[in-house]
């Protein structure tokens, strides 16, 4: 999978990750792409550079199935590995579902963020319009879980003592598709 990412295979607007020994292929939405820049524009105005964000970039967990989360927040001394980053080196991730109550973003992937000791998950949800932001990472997930309305700030500081806010009131709702 990783070659026929590097080699460009994929169609230009998707998104393919492989969770559980299956592929996941899916367009991002219009939504995920205005909140994820929305994200990224605030968390480099809060004076991180701009080589330690970056969105849809391989992250590998040591014996799990990789990631590639829509943003991710790496440490000062990351260190790059052809074009992926360890586990050990992120500091915060957010994702913004592509679906309600998408179960990869909201059950399995807090179980295993939490357990390689990511310290903040944040999930935008453009349907729920609300962000939850989580933190105390632990093996089976995260001890605290706060629920943020779109329309307020989230604000937290990372272990290097760097604090991130991010005004939601830009970030856009979506409707549920009907089947």
């Amino acid at each position: 999978m990783s070659d026929l990412i590097e080699r460009g295979g994929i169609p230009e607007g998707y998104k393919v990750e492989v969770f559980d020994g299956r592929v996941i292929m899916t367009p991002q939405s219009p939504e995920q792409d205005w909140t994820v820049s929305d994200v990224k524009d605030a968390v480099k105005a809060s004076g991180i550079a701009r080589e330690r964000v970056f969105g849809d970039v391989l992250i590998t967990f040591p014996g799990e199935n990789d990631a590639a989360p829509d943003l991710t927040i790496v440490g000062f001394d990351a260190e790059r590995r052809r074009n992926s980053y360890s586990c050990l080196d992120v500091l915060a991730v957010v994702e913004v579902p592509s679906e309600p109550d998408d179960e990869k973003d909201y059950v399995r992937n807090v179980r295993k963020y939490g357990r390689y000791g990511i310290e903040f998950y944040m999930i935008a949800d453009p349907f729920r319009k609300m962000v939850t932001l989580m933190t105390e990472p632990r093996d089976s997930g995260y001890g605290r879980s706060v629920e943020i309305p779109y329309g307020q700030v989230v604000a937290f500081t990372l272990a290097t003592g760097e604090r991130v806010r991010i005004d939601t009131s830009t970030f856009p709702g979506r409707e549920a598709q009907e089947g």
